[in-house]
């Protein structure tokens, strides 16, 4: 619209100035015609003065005067309605540029009110995108909660296996320990190796110069607390399947039975004396082998004695209270004390004194 105006002032504009081109060449007309007139004026005054008896030739120069006026009220009427086209033409031209004015004045009311639209929508859009950006932040916020929950599940998860494995292999020792100890219930004494029921059988049926032969030691045997199993069966293995003799003949006959049936038991001839061992045993506050176990027959007990010396060592849960007892006696062993053994496997103390702690092969 304001195009088409600035357009139509423009042909206004053109027009206005034709006619003002037309009026100032009317005007020096005009001016021409009336300088004429004048002249006329004069000489026909002049000529009517000099031919006033000369009526007929008299007429000429009025006519031309009368003819002169006439055009000059005619171009006078020209000029006038000139003068009133170029006043309707400013008059457009005057209510186009108002209306131009209007119109620019309406363009930029709508532009501003445009403006403060796309500012509305620009202040949308970005809120739209502080919310989206706020909604993927969150999004992340909780994929990293996610991601930190499936590795503590994926950790949890091999954790699981590991202890399911671990739990496996113990299910399958316990399932071996099992039927080991199955079989051993149905044959105790296949714990003591090859052939020794065979020999036990077959020593049942002979006659012997001394007592009958007393084995396997083992089967004499029973711990107090079970938690000290494993280092006494270790301090004891090369015995627990022993068996006992009142003499060399003896031990010769049983050693013929032994290979018959392939036994390998070791056989030992002992003394069949039940002397008295107190006077070489500690002091009544130390855990020995000796008062750990319950022996059944008095023999392999004393046997036990003389060979490992159960009753002089003694059995402490933790090191440090073996290093503390070891060197309790001016930094040597307690009275009646050969060894000092621990729960967990270790042999402490030292003869010549000071510290030592040994791992024993269990």
């Amino acid at each position: 619209a304001v195009a088409q105006a600035d357009a139509d002032v423009a042909v206004q504009g053109k027009k206005l100035a034709k006619i003002d081109g037309k009026v100032a060449a009317e005007t020096e007309a005009i001016d021409a015609i009336n300088m004429e007139a004048a002249k006329l004026e004069e000489q026909a005054a002049a000529e009517l003065a000099a031919l006033e008896p000369l009526g007929t030739e008299r007429r000429g120069p009025l006519e031309r005067i009368d003819a002169a006026k006439a055009a000059l009220r005619g171009f006078k009427q020209t000029e006038a309605e000139m003068s009133a086209e170029a006043g309707s033409t400013r008059e457009r031209i005057e209510s186009l540029e108002r209306d131009l004015a209007a119109e620019r004045a309406r363009l930029v009311d709508s532009d501003s009110a445009g403006k403060e639209r796309l500012r509305a929508k620009v202040q949308e859009l970005e809120g739209a995108v502080a919310d989206e950006e706020a909604e993927i932040a969150t999004l992340q916020a909780q994929q990293a909660k996610l991601e930190t929950r499936s590795q503590e599940l994926t950790r949890a998860r091999e954790q699981r296996k590991a202890e399911a494995e671990r739990a496996r292999g113990h299910v399958e020792k316990a399932s071996a320990s099992l039927g080991e100890l199955m079989r051993q219930t149905s044959d105790r004494f296949s714990a003591f190796g090859r052939g020794v029921r065979e020999a036990l059988e077959a020593a049942g049926r002979e006659t012997w110069r001394g007592m009958a032969p007393v084995g396997p030691i083992g089967m004499h045997i029973r711990l107090r607390d079970p938690r000290w199993s494993r280092i006494i069966e270790t301090t004891l293995d090369k015995v627990l399947n022993a068996f006992l003799v009142g003499s060399h003949a003896d031990r010769a006959k049983l050693d013929a039975i032994f290979r018959r049936c392939g036994c390998q038991s070791r056989i030992v001839v002992c003394n069949q004396e039940l002397f008295d061992y107190s006077q070489g045993e500690p002091a009544a506050e130390y855990m020995t082998i000796l008062r750990a176990l319950d022996i059944t027959s008095e023999v392999v007990k004393r046997q036990l004695i003389n060979i490992n010396r159960i009753e002089q060592i003694i059995l402490v849960e933790q090191r440090a209270l073996g290093d503390k007892i070891m060197a309790s006696n001016n930094g040597g062993f307690p009275r009646n004390v050969t060894a000092c053994l621990t729960i967990d496997g270790y042999s402490v103390g030292a003869r010549g004194g000071g510290l030592s702690t040994q791992a024993i092969n269990l």
